[in-house]
């Protein structure tokens, strides 16, 4: 496929993928009886069982996409692994503390422009991490941890390396990759300081993670980091809005 068959396959996928993940989230109404219907055949409560039907939804039209772009590049399975050295254990260090610490500068930033702004409780009222806080704390880690692991072999995985494959350059790759990525998650929240905290950590990890991958011939640092990142931001978020939620009842 050329450069620009990769591109355009990529982002008719990613937004087939947010779409339908989209679907069951648009109507509360719909959300409650799909959650009461689990609930009835599990023994979750129906917050929780909704919260699992949504990641297993999301994670499955993933890894369709993934094996569609797989297919469609033909990159082979072993490039995303790569072989590994020792000087991959400190650049992925490296840009795990350089996501976190430019993705903190940034929304220093934001507080500074908007100093109401309530980014963990704004974080975590986005509906795919309100579900996912509805879960016991154990499966707060774990499940950012797979939907990292899913997007990692999509965005920087067959589309990254689809696109090297293809003949565009690095920074060509870099770019499509992240910002496809960035529309992705953007497309999955509500209100404009979820779109600019998700934009902004979303380009912070992309323009990170994918010289990473160039530097180490491999997705596995990338997918470190995004799930040292996903994992703890989510759980920052959960905290932060137990924080907010006491203070506001505390003004009362």
């Amino acid at each position: 496929m050329s450069t620009l068959q990769v591109m355009l396959t990529s982002l008719g996928l990613m937004l087939g993928w947010v779409t339908l993940f989209r679907l069951p989230f648009r109507s509360p109404a719909r959300r409650r009886q799909i959650g009461i219907w689990l609930s009835e055949r599990s023994r979750l409560r129906a917050d929780a069982a909704f919260a699992v039907f949504g990641t297993i939804t999301y994670l499955g039209l993933g890894i369709l996409v993934l094996l569609i772009l797989s297919w469609c590049t033909r990159v082979p399975w072993a490039s995303y692994s790569g072989v590994h050295s020792i000087v991959d254990v400190p650049l992925t260090l490296l840009a795990i503390v350089g996501a976190s610490s430019l993705n903190a500068l940034c929304m220093s930033v934001l507080y500074r422009i908007d100093s109401t702004a309530d980014v963990p409780g704004e974080v975590a009222r986005i509906q795919w991490i309100s579900s996912i806080l509805a879960l016991p704390r154990e499966a707060r880690w774990v499940l950012p941890a797979i939907a990292a692991l899913v997007e990692e072999f999509v965005f920087r995985g067959a589309v990254f390396l689809g696109l090297g494959a293809s003949g565009a350059s690095l920074a060509q790759a870099t770019i499509f990759s992240t910002l496809l990525f960035t529309v992705g998650q953007v497309l999955l929240v509500s209100t404009r300081t979820q779109a600019v905290v998700m934009a902004v950590s979303s380009c912070t990890l992309g323009l990170i993670a994918c010289p990473l991958v160039a530097a180490t011939g491999s997705i596995i640092p990338a997918l470190v980091v995004h799930m040292s990142f996903a994992g703890f931001y989510t759980n920052m978020s959960a905290k932060g809005a137990e924080i907010s939620n006491a203070r506001r009842r505390w003004s009362l």
